[in-house]
């Protein structure tokens, strides 16, 4: 989709309709679209509460001819994120139309970022394996930006959003299209478009490598577990590289501790965390900061079979830890720790992982409404939690406190993998930190 800048006036934009997002009571939009958002208030038509739509068709007044509202709330209570639902609400309202634009109280380029990112984002969808796509009919968008914009802000924002199409790309591709082996080679072609060194190590050498609980996840699957390493070296020799580590189990069972059927076809998408740090490999080669990488992403298939693991097992992971298997289905925490540990090679300056890990975490904190955080490095949360303010991906931190390593102890092994129902967000994270020795770190 083409997006660009327009600085002229808004009753001169000739496209299909202009589209105005307007605060509750605060931000007031001049000229003759400002009348036309005057005169809908004022005959009670529209109010600017968040999300609220309203429709003004025909106006004479303007070029377009017509004319979109979508409410921004108080704006004491809006923020970036605020902007981003509002533009996606727009996209989606306007997908009839080839062109739009967007008018937007706020006008800076810290605005328009969110902005351009909303609309794209409302107008994602995933039909690839449908005969009968529909070809999207918005195709230009513009925005009215303020003095001293200029369309770097957008390139950035398209970029950044083109991660998140992949991501949810591959989130959302059915498991025996995505297996580990095809998820491997999607990592390698990003890296090769985009000039990104991408590893990719076989059951052999994970073999090699020892990582016993990895390998133990995935033994039950004919689609065979691999380990994807990636170095985006963008700083200098000298500075220590960040680490992102996915869980990529490209389909999750439960195992020998069977899921219920219902809803299981979702769990494809239990390879998120995965996904996540693979298209970071886009978004890195086409903004190039000056920053070093790692992407560290471990891919199994969890199944049961007659060569599954099972409950009572105990596992060795490669850093000799051994560990009580109390269920087969908290598995993406196994696959971690053999993926923690090998980070430690690389001396990074922060390691963070990223896992779709526990149903415990949405139980506790709301489906779709934040992420939980738990870490050993206050400092490291502090700044996932500010990021995630910023990008509308909200974190809220959960204890790490050694009372719940108590749940995690083993007559058997050193370490038992679930420490049962109470605070299980908690212990997962506690059942890695056992991994993540000699660096800063975050889950």
């Amino acid at each position: 989709m083409k997006c660009k800048i327009d600085k002229g006036r808004f009753e001169d934009y000739a496209g299909d309709a202009l589209v105005a997002l307007v605060y509750q009571d605060k931000g007031k939009i001049t000229g003759p679209a400002g009348k036309l958002i005057d005169g809908a208030v004022k005959e009670g038509h529209f109010s600017g509460k968040k999300e609220e739509i309203f429709h003004i068709y025909p106006c004479p007044e303007l070029r377009a001819g017509r004319m979109i509202l979508v409410g921004l709330g108080k704006k004491a209570d809006a923020g970036a994120e605020t902007l981003r639902r509002a533009a996606a609400v727009a996209a989606k309202v306007a997908s009839n139309a080839k062109r739009i634009a967007l008018i937007s109280p706020e006008r800076s380029g810290l605005a328009l970022s969110p902005l351009v990112e909303g609309v794209l984002l409302g107008t994602y969808r995933f039909d690839r394996l449908k005969s009968d796509q529909e070809k999207p009919k918005l195709s230009e968008i513009s925005f009215f930006a303020g003095p001293g914009v200029n369309e770097s802000v957008i390139s950035q924002a398209q970029i950044t959003t083109e991660g998140t199409f992949i991501a949810r790309d591959l989130a959302n591709l059915p498991s025996n299209m995505l297996t580990p082996t095809s998820l491997a080679d999607e990592a390698k072609k990003l890296g090769k478009q985009n000039g990104i060194e991408v590893q990719v190590l076989s059951e052999n050498q994970i073999k090699k490598l020892k990582m016993g609980a990895m390998l133990s996840v995935g033994q039950g699957s004919v689609n065979r577990p691999r380990l994807v390493v990636w170095h985006y070296k963008g700083g200098r020799a000298s500075q220590p590289s960040l680490v992102f580590v996915g869980k990529g189990v490209t389909f999750d069972s439960g195992g020998i501790s069977i899921k219920p059927s219902e809803n299981m076809g979702a769990m494809k998408g239990d390879m998120s965390g995965a996904g996540a740090v693979i298209a970071l490999i886009h978004v890195l080669g086409k903004l190039k900061p000056r920053v070093n990488v790692i992407g560290i992403t471990p891919l199994v298939e969890n199944l049961p079979s007659g060569t599954a693991y099972r409950p009572g097992d105990v596992l060795t992971a490669s850093n000799g830890k051994t560990i009580e298997v109390i269920s087969t289905d908290a598995e993406g925490r196994l696959i971690l720790a053999d993926a923690l540990v090998y980070a430690s090679r690389f001396k990074p300056r922060y390691v963070v992982d990223i896992a779709t890990l526990t149903g415990a975490c949405m139980v506790a904190l709301g489906l779709h409404i934040c992420g939980g955080i738990m870490g050993r490095d206050q400092n490291l949360v502090k700044k996932l939690i500010s990021a995630g303010e910023s990008s509308g991906e909200r974190l809220w931190q959960l204890p790490l406190w050694d009372d719940y390593g108590e749940l995690l102890k083993s007559p058997v092994a050193d370490i038992k993998n679930s420490g049962g129902r109470w605070g299980g967000a908690i212990t997962a994270a506690m059942f890695l930190s056992n991994f993540a020795d000699g660096y800063p770190w975050a889950h």
